[in-house]
């Protein structure tokens, strides 16, 4: 329908060299720095004195100017963007279409697609949706899969200057559910081959939501009639004309004007939805297209869910700005992964941690090598694997990046040797003194910041363990490029939570990360834990509440704790499950509560271990403790022998023994 069918070539050419979320540290520190032309001169003059190879390499005072010299390059881009009234993120594809319409902007599979064909799909749409009484503002929920009628989607409405509410395709019923209604959106645009899932929360949501099938079979032929639900099809789409819409609709967006709803799972409770703003997407993709040096020669390989922020705004917003192209796939296929690199010419890829450690496992393959990447970008690459994926891989530039979807700021790491291997960022000494973020001691217990004496908080030392914070301005609130945390939608309470006033001066005003990070004596950042009632598995936050919420309900239950349990050989924490039951052992229905399970929650939420207790330990103030469990984890040393434990195997929980732990450690069983 609108694609153009292009057999891509699969000549390989070898070439040995290399992340809320959205800020890169640049846009953090240049308000509390003097102006273009003193930095310039100082930026000349400390780089004349420091000319020391190993006085940049310990102080790293040559990154600190270069990032800083990004951060006012990237402040004038805003600036100019706002005096035109183009802080709107749909003109980072506006301009790129008018200036090259005929340029390859995105591949899929075997079909390429120029930036005018995507254009012309979107206006389609767009202009669909305005039939459809679409407002400005207003929200349009989207649950599709990774495809080119993802983008043309998600440009469409932002065109006519709507919302688009990213919907995690994994999300089951009441999660689903959920979703849905936080969205407030009157129209829910899903791929048929989610109809099985959509069908589940029909009775769920607002009667007069409007189900619309749109995707994949879309571009091709008409989508058969479904049950429920409108379907959009080509013959729909026809009469709508392929102009552009009127640009009245977007022009003069301004700071607080909302571009899409992100969900995440925050630290309680169901997903939220984060506010992205278009000050947001504009800042984020030419920070990361500065930071990776993207050029219009590269050809960024996406595998991660389009949903998530690090496919949708740093995989193809990122490059887009740089005029770069983009390869989508289907989907992480960990035995396709390097032919579809090699075949397909990909000069970058995005990774999560998980990837590159799921690579690693793999049997060497012979694409492995013979590929042009320069250059990797992501978070999580957990530095017990750095090394070894940099060199099997042969891949010289990897930048590791630490953001938050919701988060006003962000961190960077672009490493080329072992020095600052697996760490997720750097503050040499002028960024420290500038940023506003900084790490401060956290009560294990109560995993809330300490205080001192004065009621303030305490910062870190160079080695220990701290929560990153941010300050927040709240009184440049017009200025586009200012720290903000923008809230998540219809959420004041959870949104509330991520803030703390009174920090180091009376009315003051800090976003709290949430995670727990450490700084050497170097600069470096690393990465330690999350703090609370989230952790991390297969590249998704996992909310314990909502989890303790789907095993509670199930019969023989009277209490669950969810915390998550660090794995050998795996990253991030999987979900494990303290349970108080109501009978005997020997009667409790394991297996069903599997079933149960799977049913009310994505499958990355799904425990993956269970431990029997006969009593909730409860701290002084009322609360599950966790911090007990998580540190015995799946030990069976450490775990009381009349708390057994189990573990999800073939659809069901069965004993977990010291051989099936050891077989864990050996690598030799696989979560």
């Amino acid at each position: 329908m609108w694609g153009r069918q292009e057999k891509l070539s699969t000549t390989n050419s070898q070439h040995f060299f290399f992340f809320s979320f959205f800020f890169s540290l640049v846009s953090q520190c240049y308000h509390n720095m003097p102006s273009d032309d003193v930095l310039k001169k100082t930026a000349i003059g400390v780089g004349g004195v420091l000319g020391s190879m190993y006085l940049n390499s310990k102080f790293n005072v040559g990154g600190d100017l270069s990032v800083i010299m990004r951060g006012l390059k990237i402040k004038r881009i805003a600036t100019e963007k706002q005096r035109k009234g183009e802080m709107h993120a749909y003109y980072l594809f506006k301009d790129k279409a008018k200036a090259n319409p005929h340029r390859v902007f995105l591949v899929f599979e075997d079909r390429s697609y120029t930036f005018l064909q995507i254009e012309q799909a979107s206006n389609r749409l767009a202009h669909w949706l305005l039939a459809q009484g679409v407002k400005k503002q207003e929200h349009v929920a989207m649950m599709l899969q990774n495809h080119p009628t993802f983008i043309v989607a998600w440009f469409a409405i932002l065109k006519i200057g709507a919302v688009a509410a990213f919907i995690n395709n994994n999300l089951q019923e009441d999660s689903l559910a959920h979703c849905a209604k936080v969205s407030s959106a009157r129209i829910f645009l899903f791929d048929p081959v989610y109809d099985t899932q959509v069908s589940t929360i029909l009775d769920k949501v607002n009667p007069a939501t409007q189900f619309v099938a749109f995707g994949e079979a879309t571009e091709y032929n008409n989508i058969p009639a479904l049950p429920f639900g409108q379907t959009l099809n080509p013959d729909d789409l026809a009469p709508f004309p392929v102009t552009d819409t009127d640009d009245n609709l977007i022009r003069h967006a301004t700071a607080d004007d909302n571009a899409m709803l992100i969900y995440t799972s925050g630290t309680t409770g169901h997903p939220k939805a984060a506010f992205i703003r278009h000050s947001r997407c504009v800042l984020a993709s030419f920070g990361f297209c500065f930071t990776m040096g993207l050029l219009p020669s590269d050809r960024m390989y996406a595998c991660l869910p389009l949903y998530h922020s690090s496919a949708s705004i740093i995989a193809t917003l990122a490059p887009m700005v740089g005029g770069s192209s983009i390869i989508i796939a289907r989907k992480f296929r960990v035995s396709q992964f390097w032919d579809d690199v090699a075949k397909f010419e990909a000069t970058a890829f995005i990774y999560i941690g998980e990837l590159c450690r799921y690579l690693l496992t793999q049997p060497v393959r012979p694409m492995e090598t013979k590929h042009q990447i320069r250059l990797i970008c992501g978070n999580g690459m957990r530095p017990d694997i750095w090394g070894k994926f940099r060199q099997r891989f042969q891949i010289p530039t990897i930048v590791e990046f630490y953001a938050a979807t919701e988060g006003p700021g962000g961190l960077f790491n672009v490493n080329k040797s072992d020095f600052g291997m697996g760490a997720i960022g750097r503050f040499g000494p002028l960024l420290r003194a500038a940023s506003p973020g900084l790490l401060v001691k956290v009560d294990p217990v109560t995993e809330y910041p300490t205080r001192n004496a004065k009621g303030y908080l305490i910062p870190c030392k160079f080695g220990e363990e701290g929560e990153f914070v941010i300050k927040l301005d709240t009184t440049n609130t017009d200025d586009p490029t200012v720290p903000r945390f923008d809230g998540y939608y219809n959420n004041k309470e959870a949104s509330n939570k991520k803030l703390i006033q009174d920090a180091f001066t009376k009315g003051d005003l800090y976003y709290r990360t949430g995670d727990l990070l450490k700084m050497n004596s170097d600069g470096f950042i690393y990465f330690v834990d999350r703090i609370g009632d989230t952790f991390r598995w297969k590249s998704e936050n996992v909310a314990t509440t909502e989890v303790a919420h789907a095993i509670s309900t199930f019969p023989g239950i009277q209490e669950a704790n969810v915390y998550g349990t660090l794995v050998p050989n795996n990253d991030g924490r999987a979900g494990m499950a303290a349970v108080v039951l109501q009978g005997d052992l020997a009667d409790f229905d394991f297996k069903g509560l599997a079933v149960h399970l799977k049913k009310h929650l994505p499958v990355y939420a799904v425990p993956l271990f269970l431990r029997v207790v006969p009593a909730m330990e409860i701290t002084g103030t009322f609360k599950q403790q966790k911090v007990l469990f998580r540190n015995q984890g799946i030990d069976l040393s450490k775990v009381p022998s009349d708390q057994p434990v189990y573990w999800l195997s073939n659809n069901e929980y069965v004993p977990f023994r010291s051989e099936d732990h050891e077989a864990i450690v050996t690598g030799k069983a696989k979560l």
